[in-house]
């Protein structure tokens, strides 16, 4: 169990984060100018989020270190956000991710035939390695969280690495690749996108999804906390991927910013939304932190997320 100063540095309201972090350039179209979108989180601590000026895209700032970044993902990610205090995944998680891998391959299902390669990038407890290896798909994940990698290997005996820089696997290597809700939490997810566009055959798809921060239906002040370091709407992920040379797959269904992409040679144009930033930062605004708390509405997000971590443990996968 953490200690109490675990709960402090990041559950205590009005406080802030214990990490360092230095001011960054827009990793997408790598402008430094940026407009303030929002100075707490959901849970009422200091967390300042700027928007890109050029493009849009919503970034933390100061940006935590790669050391601070890698260290909070390896060691602290899941119990911060998942209460996976005992080190493996818990089971309204299992649950969730279970119900998902099945959407994911049911959708990528016309790709995923025997003996396609498979990589999911940020594959965390390994569903939807294991449905896809079902299929006599060669799957192979990549997971920094070492508890959840563990996982993994052991009870789907998957294979999982650590990590995988550029030079990890070939060009045009995989039938498929995979990467659910991940780039948000990445320091650098325009060239990681590039980096697993490189890694895609030329008739090969990639799955990507993101949370939508202009989804409706959802307070502001719930949209922004630490673990996402990068916050995207439907134009800043289709930029990030188009900078990539990745554009959307004509034959699959998406939704915002669940995306199936493919290859292109068509030449790219400007990295830029032009009044993207400003719309952001009236669009998503929250209320003043004091303001928020006295108003009583935050009572029914914290009422919903734990409905559905209730949901998510105990209805069957």
């Amino acid at each position: 169990m953490p200690s109490p100063r675990y709960f402090f540095n990041h559950f205590m309201p009005f406080t802030g984060y214990p990490y360092t972090g230095a001011p960054t350039a827009c990793n997408l179209c790598g402008s430094t100018r940026s407009v303030t979108v929002a100075e707490t989180d959901r849970r009422l601590k200091t967390l300042r989020s700027i928007a890109c000026e050029q493009c849009g895209l919503i970034r933390t700032d100061p940006m935590p270190t790669p050391a601070e970044l890698a260290d909070y993902y390896a060691t602290a990610y899941r119990a911060d956000y998942q209460l996976a205090f005992a080190g493996g995944p818990p089971r309204n998680h299992l649950n969730r991710s279970a119900r998902e891998a099945t959407f994911r391959a049911g959708l990528l299902a016309p790709k995923l035939k025997a003996g396609a390669r498979v990589l999911d990038f940020g594959s965390g407890s390994g569903e939807f390695l294991a449905a896809v290896r079902a299929k006599g798909c060669e799957a192979i994940g990549v997971e920094p969280g070492r508890d959840y990698a563990a996982y993994a290997r052991t009870q789907h005996g998957v294979e999982v690495l650590d990590d995988a820089d550029d030079a990890r696997f070939p060009a045009g290597h995989f039938d498929v690749i995979t990467t659910h809700h991940v780039m948000e939490h990445l320091r650098d997810p325009a060239d990681v996108m590039a980096r697993l566009s490189r890694w895609l055959k030329p008739d090969g798809v990639l799955y990507a999804a993101v949370p939508n921060m202009a989804a409706t239906g959802k307070p502001p002040h719930e949209r922004f906390h630490f673990a996402h370091v990068h916050g995207f709407v439907r134009e800043t992920f289709d930029l990030t991927a188009r900078r990539a040379g990745l554009v959307p797959h004509p034959d699959y269904w998406r939704e915002d910013t669940t995306v199936v992409y493919a290859k292109t040679d068509a030449p790219m144009g400007a990295l830029a939304v032009p009044g993207l930033a400003e719309r952001l930062a009236v669009d998503l605004k929250p209320m003043p932190a004091g303001a928020y708390l006295a108003s009583g509405a935050w009572i029914w997000p914290m009422l919903r997320r734990n409905a559905k971590a209730v949901r998510d443990t105990f209805v069957a996968r």
